[in-house]
């Protein structure tokens, strides 16, 4: 049984095409076998990548949930938190700077 191939039309700018054919050179390859390697290591870089959907919460709503997160964590990064509780990492460090500031929480050192 033969591989089934698929041609894609794809339009490159001069920056691309000067880039492409700097690959082709050092990698001793044809243009196509170079786009397919780009292909595949860009495959191997996002497989074991997690899309987060941020939610829009308050400050508020923010600071009460990381309060309760951080009860049930002994310690936990701030990109941590933002991620499980799925907020703005720039919110929850600001909440974070809040409560250490009013010695509700202590910086991991």
């Amino acid at each position: 049984m033969q591989k089934q191939k698929y041609v894609y039309p794809v339009t490159l700018g001069p920056e691309e095409l000067r880039a492409l054919a700097a690959i082709e050179t050092k990698l001793g390859c044809s243009k196509a076998q170079a786009i397919r390697q780009a292909i595949q290591s860009y495959v191997e870089d996002v497989r074991g990548l997690e899309v987060i959907r941020l939610r829009r919460i308050s400050k508020s709503r923010a600071r009460e949930e990381i309060l309760r997160y951080l009860k049930n964590h002994n310690h936990a990064w701030t990109d941590e938190i933002a991620d499980a509780l799925r907020i703005d990492a720039r919110l929850a460090s600001e909440v974070l700077e809040e409560l250490w500031g009013e010695k509700k929480i202590e910086p991991i050192s």
